[in-house]
Formats: C-alpha cells, sequence, structure tokens
C-alpha cells in the first residue's frame, strides 16, 4: 500500500567547498533527461534487461506526470539542466590504494579511512553517482553480511535484487520517485542474513563535486528474520574545515554577516562558518617569521607563486635558486595545495586597500595616540576617584624631548595636563582630560597584553597613519644601525599579539613588509624573587636595505616560505565561505576556501531508501544531512516492518536549499514497530520541509514519530506527517509530537499532520507547540557566567536532546558542536 503524499529530500555531506578536477572523470554524461540518457546509464552498468525496463517505464511516467499542487516548488526546478550521470573511476574500488589521489584526497577528509580502522564496521563512498568505495570487515563477511554499492549488487546478487527492488517505493508512487527510479545510480545495498547483529555501524558517504550534477543513490537494506543492523549516512558536519593554528580560535569566532578581507584586499560578507573533526596531517607554513607561520591541512590552498616558475640562477652550497625580481612581479599568483608547497616557494601578503578619513582625528591627536600606545595608560585613582590618563617616559634627554612634545599636544587640542618627574628620576605626564581619555581607550584599548586599534585608525590613509605609527615607534620603538651596509633596523615590541599583526599590517600600507617574530615568556630569578616574562611579540623591519628577499607589487608582498613543518593533528578545524571570492587573510596571508563548493546554478540531490526488515529484525538507519546551499534536496524513504521487526529513522537535515523528507514506516505485521525522530535546522534562504509517516496496517503495533524544528535568520520548517490506522489494525499505540523553536521575528514555521484513524480501539497522543528561546531561560544561564551565546546553544541543544541522544557518542558530539555554532551566530 503506498502513500498518496509520499516524496522527498535526502541527506549526506556536501558543504565541503573544494571541488575536483572533473576532466579526470571516466565518464561524465551530457546534460538533460531523455532516454538516450537512461540508456547510455544502462549500457555503462551493463545491467539485465528487467531493470532497463523498469527504467523506461519510470522516465515515461516521469514525464507524463506534473509536480504535486502541495509543492508548487518542485515545478520551478529545471529538470532539463542537470548532468544525471558521472563516473570518477571506471569502477568501485576494493582498497583505498586503487583509488585516484584526488578522490582519496576528498574522503581522507571525511576522516573514512580513520573511521573505518577506529570506528567502523564497514564504509562505502560515493563520489557524484557512482560508488568509487566499499569496503566491510572480514569477520562481518564470514557471518554472510554483504554490503556493497547497488551497481555491482545487480550482478553479484540478482536474485535479491530482483525480489525486492522498488517493491518498497515503487516509480508510481511520486514525482520525485519516477524520475529517480529511471536514473538512479550508486547506492548502498545492505544484506544481513538471519539471526546475525551487525553491533557496528555501517556507513556511507556521498558527495556531489561538479555544478549542475544531479546525485541519485539507491540505498535496499534487507534485513532477515531476527537480524540486527544499524545504517548511518552522512558526516556530522558536512563541512570541511581547516585549523589555521593560532588564528583558529579567532576564526571560530567569525559569524555569518561580517566582513573580512579577500585575496584582492577587499571586504566581502561570510556567509557560512563551517567546523569538523580532522585527526591526521596538519601542516605549519613558516614564513620569514615565526609568529606569522600559520597550520592548516595539506589540501587547503594558499595563494603562492612557485619558486621554479620564477628561477634566474639555480642555488648553490646550499642556498635556494635565485628568483628574478622581473619574473615576480609578471607571475600571476595561484593557489596550491599546502601540502604542494616547498620552502623558497612565495606566499602572498595583502594589503587591505579600504581606507576612509575620520576628520575628527587631527594630526595633533594622531601623534598624541601614537605616543599613548607606545607609553600610555589609563588607571582609576582611588583618591581622587576618577581615571586618570598617564604617559610614562625614561630618564634620557630624548624621553624628556618626548614628553615635553606630548605636554604641547594635548594643550594644543585645547585640554589639560601636566609634567613632573617621579622618585626614580621617569619624566611622567598625566592628564585627567575625560575627551582624552575616552579617545584613548576607544581608539587603542587599555592594558599593555590587549591593546587593539579600532576600525577608524586601521581605515586611515595611509600617508595619516605614518603621522601614528611614527610617534608610536619614537615611544616603543629602537633603532639599530647595521654595520655592513648602513641600513637601520628598527624594532618594536608588544604583549598583545593581534596588536603586532596590526602594525604589521599598518607598515604594509606603507609599503614596508615587516616580520613579527615572537620571543617566548620565561621565569627569571633577580635579588632572590622570581619575576615572570610574559610573551612578546617584536615588529622589525629595515631601512634603508639594498636586497631584500621579500617583494612588493601593489598591495601585495611575496614574501618566501622558510619552513614547511608537518605534524599529527587529532581534533576540529575551522573555515569560512566569503561572498564571491571564496577567500580570505590567515595573518594577512591569503588562501582560499576549501570547503564545499558552492555554485551561482543549482545542484540536485535525489535519493531513495527502500528498507525490508523481516520478521523480529531490527534496522536502525541514522541520516545526518548538510548539503551546501545551492542544493535541491529531494528524497523518498521508507521501511516494510513484518512481525515484531522494529526499524527506526533518525534524521537531521541541515544546509541545503530546500529540503523535502518525509520517512515512512508501513507495518505489515503483528507487534511491529516504528520509531521516527526528524530533526531540521532552516537558516537564512532554507527551506526544510520535513516530518514522518506511520502506515499501521496489523494489530497489536505501535508507532512514535518526534519532530524537533530550530529556525533563524528568515528560514521556514515545516512538519509533515501522516499516521494512518487501517481497518482491522486492532489496538495500535501511537503518539505523535512535533515542536518547534524559532530564533527571531523573520523566521516561520508550519505544521501538516493527518491523521487517518479507522479503528476505534487505537490509543493514539498528539502534541504539537511553537515557541521562542523565553528570557528568563537566558537570563539565569548568563547570571551563572555563560555568554548569550553559550547560554542559547544550552538551551537549543536541549531542545534537540531527543536526536542526540540516538547518535554513537563521536556523532552526537560533532553534532551539538555544530549546533552550538549556529546558535553563537545568532546571537545579535
Amino acid at each position: 500500500m503506498a502513500s498518496k503524499t509520499d516524496t522527498v529530500t535526502e541527506d549526506y555531506k556536501e558543504k565541503y567547498g573544494f571541488s575536483d578536477p572533473v576532466d579526470q572523470y571516466a565518464v561524465k554524461g551530457i546534460k538533460g533527461l531523455s532516454e538516450r540518457v537512461v540508456q547510455e546509464i544502462v549500457r555503462l552498468h551493463d545491467e539485465p534487461a528487467w531493470m532497463e525496463q523498469l527504467r523506461m517505464k519510470a522516465l515515461r511516467h516521469f514525464l507524463e506526470m506534473k509536480p504535486p499542487a502541495w509543492a508548487p516548488d518542485l515545478a520551478d526546478i529545471d529538470y532539463q539542466s542537470f548532468y544525471y550521470y558521472a563516473n570518477p573511476t571506471g569502477k568501485a574500488a576494493d582498497s583505498w590504494e586503487q583509488l585516484p589521489e584526488y578522490i582519496k584526497r576528498t574522503y581522507d577528509k571525511l576522516g573514512i579511512t580513520d573511521a573505518e580502522k577506529k570506528f567502523l564496521a564497514g564504509v562505502g563512498a560515493i563520489y557524484e553517482s557512482e560508488a568509487v568505495y566499499h569496503s566491510i570487515q572480514g569477520e562481518l563477511q564470514k557471518q554472510g553480511v554483504v554490503f556493497s554499492d547497488t551497481v555491482t549488487a545487480l550482478k553479484e546478487y540478482p536474485d535479491i535484487m530482483k525480489k525486492y527492488f522498488g517493491t518498497v517505493v515503487p516509480y508510481q508512487d511520486n514525482f520525485i520517485a519516477a524520475l529517480q527510479t529511471a536514473v538512479w545510480s550508486a547506492g548502498s545495498f545492505v544484506y544481513v542474513p538471519e539471526g546475525v547483529k551487525v553491533t557496528m555501524p555501517l556507513q556511507a558517504y556521498f558527495r556531489i563535486n561538479e555544478r549542475n550534477m544531479g546525485q541519485f543513490e539507491r540505498t535496499l537494506i534487507v534485513g532477515e528474520p531476527y537480524s540486527e543492523v544499524t545504517y548511518i549516512e552522512g558526516c556530522l558536519p558536512a563541512d570541511e574545515l581547516v585549523s589555521l593554528g593560532s588564528a583558529m580560535e579567532q576564526i571560530h569566532e567569525v559569524s555569518r554577516g561580517e566582513r573580512v578581507v579577500t585575496h584582492e584586499g577587499r571586504k566581502r560578507l561570510v556567509n557560512e562558518t563551517y567546523v569538523h573533526p580532522h585527526n591526521g596531517q596538519m601542516l605549519t607554513i613558516v614564513p620569514q617569521s615565526s609568529a606569522s607561520s600559520f597550520r592548516l591541512t595539506p589540501e587547503h590552498p594558499v595563494l603562492a607563486v612557485r619558486r621554479e616558475s620564477v628561477v634566474v640562477r639555480a642555488g648553490r652550497n646550499g642556498w635556494l635558486p635565485e628568483a628574478s625580481t622581473a619574473k615576480l612581479m609578471s607571475a600571476e599568483p595561484e593557489f596550491v595545495e599546502a601540502g604542494d608547497l616547498k620552502v623558497g616557494d612565495f606566499l602572498v601578503y595583502v594589503v587591505p586597500d579600504e581606507e576612509a578619513d575620520d576628520s575628527s582625528l587631527s594630526e595633533a591627536l594622531l601623534k598624541i595616540l601614537g605616543v599613548y600606545l607606545a607609553e600610555g595608560s589609563v588607571s582609576y585613582s582611588v583618591s581622587l576617584r576618577r581615571d586618570v590618563l598617564e604617559f610614562s617616559f625614561g630618564k634620557s634627554e630624548s624621553e624628556k624631548s618626548l614628553a615635553k612634545e606630548l605636554l604641547s599636544l594635548i594643550h594644543s587640542t585645547g585640554e589639560k595636563a601636566s609634567m613632573y618627574r617621579s622618585r626614580g628620576k621617569y619624566w611622567v605626564v598625566t592628564s585627567y582630560s575625560k575627551k582624552l581619555i575616552d579617545l584613548c581607550r576607544k581608539s587603542c584599548g587599555t592594558g599593555a597584553a590587549t591593546k587593539l586599534l579600532d576600525e577608524r585608525l586601521m581605515h586611515l590613509p595611509p600617508t595619516r597613519q605614518e603621522t601614528f605609527l611614527r610617534y608610536y615607534l619614537r615611544g616603543d620603538g629602537n633603532r639599530y644601525v647595521k654595520k655592513a651596509d648602513n641600513s637601520v633596523m628598527i624594532r618594536a615590541s608588544t604583549a598583545s599579539r593581534l596588536l603586532a599583526f596590526q602594525l604589521q599590517e599598518l607598515l604594509g600600507r606603507a609599503g614596508v613588509f615587516a616580520n613579527v617574530n615572537l620571543r617566548k615568556g620565561s621565569e627569571d630569578t633577580i635579588a632572590g624573587r622570581k619575576i615572570a616574562r610574559k610573551d612578546k611579540y617584536i615588529v622589525e623591519y629595515t631601512e634603508g636595505k639594498k636586497w631584500s628577499a621579500v617583494r612588493r607589487k601593489g598591495n601585495r608582498f611575496f614574501v618566501p616560505i622558510k619552513k614547511v613543518l608537518s605534524s599529527k593533528f587529532e581534533g576540529r578545524v575551522y573555515n569560512i565561505g566569503v561572498e564571491g571570492d571564496e577567500t580570505y587573510l590567515v595573518k594577512g596571508f591569503a588562501v582560499h576556501n576549501c570547503s564545499a563548493p558552492v555554485y551561482s546554478s543549482q545542484s540536485l540531490h535525489s535519493a531513495i531508501v527502500e528498507i525490508v526488515a523481516r520478521k523480529g529484525s531490527l534496522v536502525k538507519y541514522t541520516t545526518l544531512q548538510n548539503w551546501s546551499r545551492d542544493v535541491f534536496n529531494l528524497v523518498t524513504k521508507r521501511a516494510h516492518a513484518y512481525e515484531d521487526a522494529t526499524v527506526s529513522w533518525v534524521d537531521f537535515n541541515g544546509g541545503s536549499k530546500l529540503t523535502r523528507k518525509y520517512p515512512s514506516i508501513y507495518l505489515l505485521g503483528p507487534r511491529s514497530r516504528a520509531d521516527i525522530i526528524s530533526v531540521a535546522y532552516a537558516g537564512p534562504g532554507q527551506v526544510q520541509d520535513t516530518g514522518g509517516k506511520a502506515v499501521h496496517l496489523a494489530k497489536d503495533t505501535t508507532s512514535k514519530i518526534i519532530s524537533r524544528s530550530v529556525s533563524k535568520g528568515g528560514g521556514h520548517t515545516a512538519y509533515r506527517g501522516l499516521l494512518h490506522i487501517a481497518k482491522g489494525a486492532k489496538n495500535v499505540k501511537s503518539s505523535v509530537r512535533c515542536d518547534a523553536l524559532l530564533l527571531d521575528q523573520a523566521s516561520t514555521t508550519a505544521t501538516y499532520p493527518y491523521m487517518e484513524i479507522q479503528e476505534d480501539d487505537a490509543t493514539v497522543t498528539h502534541e504539537a507547540s511553537v515557541g521562542k528561546v523565553g528570557e528568563e531561560q537566558l537570563f539565569y544561564l548568563m547570571s551563572r557566567g555563560m555568554s548569550e551565546g553559550d547560554a542559547l546553544s544550552m538551551v537549543v541543544n536541549g531542545f534537540l536532546e531527543p536526536f542526540a541522544k540516538e547518535l554513537p557518542m563521536t556523532y552526537a558530539v560533532e553534532f551539538n558542536r555544530l549546533m552550538s555554532l549556529e546558535m553563537t551566530n545568532a546571537v545579535g
């Protein structure tokens, strides 16, 4: 018995903004939908006649159908604009060694190989529309468990495939089921013999690499009587993220809607943030200076010029080959995977080109701020009960001269100040001017380790910034004359790491590339007392130097790599998606976003999952979906549960432009059980139309449907569900609960529950609620020291707890982490 409204949407993993070169594909089909395309799929798979006939019937049925009236968005999809078939390898591999390198890199990013060793009993990988890898541990093979791709199963297990394929979801069932049956390729086939209990989960990974690509996997799971199996689809979160070393914490704090500088030196909006577990190699790229080093995964693209492309003379006596300045200036930098970079290659340091003058900052005020950054502080005087602005100078005549000049500058602005000599014979300038105190705090901050320049100073025209820098260096800088060439090294130190990189950027705007080096803190003993010295960041450059390894072109500096280090890393890595360029700067150096390819054109993911749970069996199917936001995600998932069987759908839906997915379970035998947990998260521009269906066709059956959804930033979620209790299905027990959480006024939600009860003795409960995060909840948590973002994360994760507790620990942790990031970005 088929449900009338069972349509669509699926899951898995596609937010990984890198894409691989399609010219390496063994086969890439033609665009559009036709009998010719279907025949080509049949030919390439070498399929039996019965499958070809089924495909053709499904195609004709689809072309004659119209999208359902309740889902008008399906009519907006141009089904002729997609490629319905691509094969990257030509055949599925049995071992990782047989895979092409670019596909192994892709799935290494997902952690498949490590997962297989540590956690998974079986792994399958689907790339575009084809299986590229399937593996199952030997112990399961001995028990007769089959885990392969569906195309292989057609050849090796033809009787099972013909018996069950299309029986749970026939092509006549719905609009998308007809399309999917006509053009399906790959997917997973799982067969568990009678009495076998698979204690570890089987898992599959999926990826759409090419724009305008359609992916149509077909999954068939058969659990024979009294067998047990868990199948996990996808990877959480589906985002390929990169560790940026010491900058990782900062990229973790970046949220959607902020603006970052791209490789062109211009600002662009952040449209996505990503986090992902990584267990493998981590590279440290060290430019000329130690503090400017940054860490990333080997596949992350870095803007660079290869030294070998600009060499003018071979290296001698251990020196690198000499690079031609003329060739370097005419070279076009390219994005190179970090793992391919070599010592001597040139990184591209980009100076932001945005500037905005502020007439309220006079020349005198810029000089005062420069001295304040070097020598100033603001403190509260208990005796005077007021803030005091204080500048401390040394004993020398040059220090005295600077103090006197500062005093004159303050007086020239109309504010009062005084100068005196302390007991230690140091010169001190003080002022109680609220105007100056507020200006210094706002522009440069307070505290040696936390001083930071504000946006006004960072965006001033370079000539005005030079005034500020000159007076800063007079107060905090040291000059050293090099006897070898009479060049002058200028060096300044600060305890503020972020300030050091800001000073580097200001000097870059002035046409000077400065190194930033780190002097680690230490403990000393002076006169019997232990003195703790903090980390110091040294900003230094040389004036009048005749030759430099660093070359400048416009707002870019080409900086040679000094070292490339490799280490083992296990933890989370981060990445951001940036509007337009998909690039950003790490400590000034340009990198590309290597997560999921986000194309202006759209991609289509349509899958069918069929589960047959025979007598007494247990089948659990878990989906964690986070597609990129250009994907239409349309899936039909359905199970047949026979006598005493239990089927469980555990479904998370995130990402995608549109998701339509309603996992359903047909309870065909007495005492069979259905459990459906559906969770959806919709952010800006997203529609998550999800739910679940339980169809009771036998007596003494039970079902439970739990739906939870979260919407923010104008996202829309909808619960669409069906509970059907047929005539003759006595003593049925069913509960349905759907709850929605709205995080702002722009977001929406809707509920479409359908209940068809044809027996009087059925016990049915239905609850639905729509709520907002209570101010009292947030206040309670924040009063105990939590930030607003952390408090919101805790509330939302608690709301979604029924889903998280059903996941294996590894996935539950990452699911909670993903939602925490989303909620942190929601604040404000």
